[in-house]
């Protein structure tokens, strides 16, 4: 515990001082501190190094995507999530929810669209997939699509709520 502490004070004196560093088994635990210390353009400065020295790296790519929105970033958060989405995973289907969520709060429905469109395909049983695309569908005028989406939403929805307590 005391190891622990040691650490975390030098974490923080290292990051109110401003020094980069990395730690030698996380390449993204310094943005993280940084970003958990509500500093993002240092967080996004350490996390950007990180994801240069180890670009294809998905998990990285994905806390850069985080790091960049809770920073107010959505385009470059959009950029990293595309990364994984295309290039490093592209059967990924969260990488396309993630994408489907950003694009709904840049107010993109469209591009919400295509992006739930294509996590429900790799995912049907995700419900979040298929409620993005119901919703996305829906506010596109694509009635059929988003009818036949609300349906699947109902079903999920009803098969998780019958679903034996111990197995949720």
């Amino acid at each position: 515990m005391r190891l622990h502490t040691a650490m975390a004070w030098v974490l923080g004196l290292a990051c109110a001082v401003g020094c980069t560093f990395s730690l030698a088994g996380d390449p993204g635990a310094a943005a993280e501190a940084h970003a958990q210390a509500g500093r993002y353009d240092e967080a996004t400065r350490e996390i950007e190094l990180a994801v240069r020295s180890h670009p294809r790296d998905s998990a990285l790519r994905r806390q850069a995507a985080r790091i960049y929105s809770e920073g107010g970033n959505l385009g470059r958060a959009l950029g990293h999530l595309e990364v994984v989405a295309v290039e490093l995973a592209p059967g990924d289907a969260e990488a396309w929810i993630e994408i489907g969520e950003l694009e709904t709060q840049r107010g993109n429905i469209a591009d919400a669209y295509v992006a739930f469109r294509r996590a429900a395909q790799l995912a049907p049983d995700d419900i979040r997939a298929v409620s993005g695309l119901a919703l996305s569908a829906d506010s596109l005028g694509f009635d059929a699509e988003a009818e036949a989406a609300y349906a699947a939403w109902a079903e999920l929805e009803q098969r998780q709520n019958e679903a034996p307590a111990n197995a949720r």
